[in-house]
């Protein structure tokens, strides 16, 4: 296949013997006549093909980047002119950088070999060939409509109210080659032409911000365990950027296309630069505004939670994970993430519901009590996140919450100094409770933390008592066994 060639086609869709109207015409369209004077398309505005698409950009959804189909002009005495519609396919594999070849597409076909036009006979073999192509900044569509009898083509831009539009001089296209060269790259990976797609792109285009910023989300998709290759890339465009100096990725923010911030941000995430990767990422929600969200790649959502997450800005990482799981659903982990973020805040109200999606996305309750120890145990929770979380969920993991006293214990002993009783008056501290209240209760303990007032050690031991409470023990064992494992701590 040649280079910028379609890598795959939809089968075409056939509308047999439907015939619409033609716009305002000047002069009849047949071959040998004079150049025709156009105010809007032949195929009409209100038609089928048209209006799905206004509806997309009405309910700020992406409709399908590149769309070529096919019509004939038909002629009857009765009825006047016409447009007869044939069949219309989805493109992928190849989208124009400009107006011009853009043009140069329709009149090659598409640059598709010719068996592959031969399977888009009902596309190729009419009069007319109408392509539409998405810029969403602009939320319109850059339609052109091809006349091989002709050999004429005209454009129009397209939205992006439904009805909107304005004829283009192919000529003075302005601004437009901007838009398109924008509209190749946030259309997505599908239409780069891979690193070598991209490659030719720099060559012809330079190196553009857009164009640069491809080529780091294409590297980290294909290369996600050497960011540092992926840096030298970035570096092509920003050569200041660096591992030792987050100042220099703060530079970008602000100063760069929405789009090329994210593609940083998830670069700075994966090379530990994390107050970098939190702020560059946080131009998701201003890509979101301009492109009506359509154009964000979950993942930046989740690397935005992610960041926002070590550096314990859990407000910022429950709403980003939240919009995460909005988009894409049957992630346990992510659901597993949330549900402790919203715990951490004391968000109860809507932690049912996540812990009903974490299950039903197939997360097991062995899983979710490993990673609530492996949280509480790296010991960077406050008192009251743990005691939130702990008395939540302890009495909701019954099948696993007997294993969880043992583990919380031994994950302490691995954290603090090696005393020999230890793991003994520890055991003793909760005997007395049910598991899921001795689980919850060593989640609360701060263990082994330097307990230097009385008045501390009081606040925590109510604290631990309260939630053994929550989770099913008796008031009085729960104060007895939270005052021994103070004790034990301190």
């Amino acid at each position: 296949m040649e280079p910028g060639s379609i890598d795959a086609w939809a089968a075409p869709r056939i509308s047999p013997g439907r015939r619409f109207p033609t716009a305002q015409i000047d002069a009849t369209l047949t071959a040998g006549t004079p150049p025709t004077v156009m105010t809007a398309p032949l195929l009409v505005l209100d038609h089928d093909w048209h209006r799905s698409r206004a509806h997309l950009r009405g309910q700020r959804m992406r409709p399908p980047p590149l769309v070529a189909a096919g019509c004939d002009l038909v002629h009857d005495a009765e009825r006047g002119r016409s447009v007869a519609v044939g069949g219309l396919a989805v493109i992928f594999g190849t989208f124009p950088a400009t107006v011009e070849e853009l043009r140069a597409l329709a009149k090659s076909r598409l640059h598709l070999g010719e068996q592959q036009a031969r399977e888009l006979d009902a596309v190729f073999s009419n009069r007319l060939l109408a392509v539409w192509a998405w810029l969403p900044t602009r939320r319109q569509d850059l339609y052109l409509e091809y006349d091989r009898a002709t050999g004429e083509d005209h454009l129009w831009l397209i939205g992006p109210g439904e009805g909107q539009h304005q004829m283009i001089d192919p000529s003075e296209p302005g601004d437009l080659d901007d838009s398109l060269l924008e509209a190749l790259v946030l259309n997505g990976a599908a239409h780069w032409g891979g690193a070598g797609g991209l490659a030719r792109l720099v060559e012809r285009h330079g190196r553009q911000p857009l164009l640069v910023a491809a080529q780091v989300a294409d590297h980290l998709e294909h290369h996600p365990r050497d960011p540092a290759a992926t840096l030298d890339l970035a570096r092509t465009a920003w050569p200041w950027l660096s591992t030792q100096d987050e100042a220099g990725w703060a530079t970008i923010s602000g100063n760069e296309h929405p789009w090329v911030q994210v593609q940083l941000g998830r670069l700075a995430l994966r090379l530990g630069m994390l107050r970098a990767a939190r702020l560059l990422l946080s131009a998701t929600g201003a890509h979101e505004g301009l492109l009506g969200g359509a154009h964000i790649a979950p993942i930046a959502l989740f690397d935005l939670a992610q960041a926002c997450e070590a550096l314990d800005d859990v407000i910022a990482a429950e709403q980003a994970f939240a919009r995460y799981v909005a988009a894409r659903n049957h992630d346990a982990d992510a659901w597993r993430r949330l549900l402790f973020c919203r715990l951490r805040l004391g968000r109860f109200e809507v932690a049912e519901e996540g812990l009903r999606r974490y299950r039903g996305c197939g997360g097991k309750d062995e899983d979710l009590a490993l990673q609530l120890v492996a949280a509480i145990v790296r010991g960077r929770w406050r008192l009251t996140e743990r005691a939130n979380v702990a008395g939540f969920l302890a009495p909701r993991l019954a099948t696993t919450a007997a294993l969880l006293p043992e583990t919380l214990i031994d994950g302490a002993l691995r954290r603090g100094p090696a005393e020999p009783d230890l793991r003994q008056r520890l055991r003793s501290a909760v005997a007395g409770l049910p598991a899921a209240a001795a689980a919850a209760a060593l989640l609360t303990a701060p263990v082994l933390a330097e307990l230097r007032a009385d008045d501390q050690r009081t606040e925590i031991a109510a604290t631990i008592a309260e939630v053994a409470v929550k989770a099913g023990a008796d008031s009085g064992a729960a104060r007895a066994a939270a005052e021994s494992l103070v004790g034990s701590c301190a």
